[in-house]
This record gives structure tokens, sequence and C-alpha cells, in this order.
């Protein structure tokens, strides 16, 4: 039977390499089964962009209807997106 400290690491590394948000842990004394998040997660990035864009930029149901201002958010949001991959690393 492989120990709870391996199983652990097996986990983190799947969750990392599927970029998964939730992270399954197992407690190494009593085996109950606990969740962490995954920072380096691309998903936890993007909803973090969006949030700064929304904070930054509120806009209105009626200002979507203009197609420029939709291509503009689309764009602020990949900017904020990349730079916060890059303070991570």
């Amino acid at each position: 039977m492989l120990s709870i400290e391996i199983v652990n690491k097996i986990l983190v590394n799947i969750c990392e390499i599927n970029n998964s948000v939730i992270i399954t842990q197992y407690h190494p004394t009593t085996n109950t089964k606990y969740y962490k998040i995954n920072f380096h997660s691309d998903l936890l990035c993007r909803i973090q962009a969006v949030l700064r864009m929304k904070q930054l930029y509120p806009l209105l149901n009626s200002d979507f209807t203009n197609k420029g201002n939709i291509t503009l958010y689309k764009l602020g949001t990949e900017h904020y997106e990349k730079q916060f991959r890059l303070d991570k690393n």
C-alpha cells in the first residue's frame, strides 16, 4: 500500500497537469479528505483578469450593444491574464 504522502504528491501533480482549480488531498493521520486551491491554475488567472476588468471598467448591459466595446473588453482581459501569469512565475 502506498503511503499517503506519495498519494498526495501524485494528486498534486495530476491537478497541475490538468490545470484543476481544486486539489484533493488526504490527511496523513486521520485519512480524511480535504481540498486545497491550486493557485497555479490557468482558470484562476482568467477569473482574476475578468474581475480586474470589471473593477477597472464597469460596463452596463447597454454598453455591450457596441461590438467595439466587447472586443476592447476581451483584449483587456487577455492582457491582465498574461500579466497575472507572469506575476506568478
